[in-house]
Order: C-alpha cells, then structure tokens, then sequence
C-alpha cells in the first residue's frame, strides 16, 4: 500500500480535533514549578496549613471567612503517549480493511501531533515490525506515516500474541488503540487483558469489509483462508448465509462484551463509515 494517507482537506477537517493525552498523578500541593512541559494543575481540595508551605497557595478567601490557614493542594497530570497497534495480517488486506485501519492510525497521529503529544506505530503481523518508542514532532509524523502507507497485509493472525508482547514492552501507560478486524481463530482475550493490566486506556477499534459484513450468495463455491492458504468447497446459500451473518453478529457482540468487562472503550466501523470520520469518532469517545 502505497498512497498519499491524508488529504489536505482530510487535515484541515482534524487539525481541530484534540484528544486528551493526560493522565492523573496524585495530589501536588504546587510549591515547586513543574520540571518538564506537558504538566497541568487542576485545582483538587484544601488541607490544613503546615509550616514551611508556600504563602501564595493559602487560600485567603477560606482565611476571611473562618479564620483557619488552608493551602490549596491540585492534582497533577502528566503527558501519556499515544501508542497505535495495527494488525497487518493477511486477513486485514481483503476487503482493503489494512488501507483503512492505516488511514485512521493516521489520522490519529496527526491529531496528537497537533497537540505537541507523544505517539508511536507498532504493527502486528509479518507485513512490518514494531517501531521505536513514542517521539513527537514533525519527524515522528513522517516515520509513522511513511511506516502506515508502506504496510503490506501478509501471515496468519495472532493477536493474543502480538499484545501480550506488545505489553510487555511498552510500560508507561497511555493511550492505546488496538485496530484489526479482530477475526481470528485463536482468540483476543488474554493480549487485551494483558494491555489493559498495563494501566493503558485502550480503545478497540474493530474495522470490517463489505465482505465480511454482508457476503454474497453464490452458490457453489470453493472458500479460500487468505492467511493460511487452505481451501475449502462449500454451498452458500440463503440458510449459509444467514447462519454466517448470526455468527459474525455474535462473534461482534462478544467482543464488545469482553471490552465493556475490561474497560475498554470499543468502535466497529464498516466501509460505509470514511476512515477520517471514524477516526474523530474516536476522539470524540474514548474513554467516555
């Protein structure tokens, strides 16, 4: 896959956009200045004033009103990175699902880029390897989109493997977004627990084709796995067709069940939906 990821009009449409990269740390009770940028304080509670605590955060106010010194305390948040998992396996190029899940990862780079954050693009599966650690900037921006656009759609999946690398690796929280169509024999359970136990904030993004959606009726035809190559013949008619459509329903609802279990935030997008738009879907809703 090789293409221009985003179109000018596409970056105008998500220069607005603003995901929140922080994480809560704790109580600060803001008498030293912050070492590094990327730190915010957010106004928590008071405490009772101890000596040695810093003049200007006694709140005056509280003072006048009930002749007791109160220091104002705040919590302080910190910078999390953005980590971009994307699931290259042979599944993913049938129906161009690796071409979106490539363009909304991009559009979610740009989007911390914009916001001076961190991110990262790690991919899954044998069309490409794990990239360095989050950076931000201009040049981290042209690795990960020069990493997406070059992404070829070959093996067998494994994402219980995958994450469960992928976590152990990737230790400071952040945001996490884990995009596949999730369609895998060998199951996702243990790589999505092992994420979430890493303290990340994970949204599941699940990204189907026409084909899988809504699979034509044709008869007598010979199916072929497109990661292992096996084939097998078969009629699908209308009774086929409605059991697969039951079970691609249930297999779906599974996996949403599982997230709202684990704390994930989950988005299924079909081809119907632009890559663009449903990436500022997810803005809009992670964690929420």
């Amino acid at each position: 896959m090789n293409e221009v990821l985003l179109s000018p009009q596409e970056l105008q449409a998500l220069a607005r956009a603003r995901l929140s990269f922080r994480r809560p740390k704790g109580l600060w009770a803001g008498a030293h200045r912050a070492p590094r940028t990327g730190v915010s304080l957010e106004f928590a509670d008071h405490r009772p004033y101890q000596e040695g605590d810093d003049f200007r955060l006694i709140d005056w106010a509280v003072y006048a009103r009930h002749r007791k010194l109160v220091t104002k305390t705040f919590v302080r948040e910190v910078e999390a990175p953005l980590y971009l998992i994307v699931d290259a396996s042979g599944s993913m190029g049938l129906g161009d699902k690796l071409a979106y899940g490539s363009k909304l990862a991009a559009a979610l780079a740009f989007v911390a880029f914009r916001g001076q954050d961190r991110f990262g693009v790690y991919v899954l599966g044998s069309g490409g390897g794990n990239g360095d650690g989050p950076r931000r900037g201009r040049a981290a921006l042209a690795a990960a989109f020069q990493t997406l656009s070059g992404l070829d759609p070959q093996g067998p999946t494994d994402l219980n493997g995958g994450l469960l690398s992928w976590a152990m690796s990737h230790r400071e929280p952040g945001l996490c977004a884990v995009i596949s169509d999730f369609l895998t024999p060998e199951g996702f359970e243990e790589g999505l627990r092992a994420v979430r136990y890493g303290r990340h904030s994970v949204a599941v993004v699940q990204i189907l084709g026409q084909h899988d959606l809504n699979p034509p009726r044709a008869g007598e035809v010979r199916l072929l796995d497109v990661e292992t190559r096996r084939g097998l013949s078969t009629v699908v008619g209308t009774r086929a067709w409605q059991a697969y459509r039951e079970a691609l329903r249930a297999w779906n609802q599974g996996l949403a069940r599982l997230c709202g279990e684990l704390g994930l935030t989950y988005f299924l997008f079909g081809p119907d939906v632009p890559p663009v738009e449903a990436a500022l879907t997810v803005v809009g809703g992670w964690g929420r």
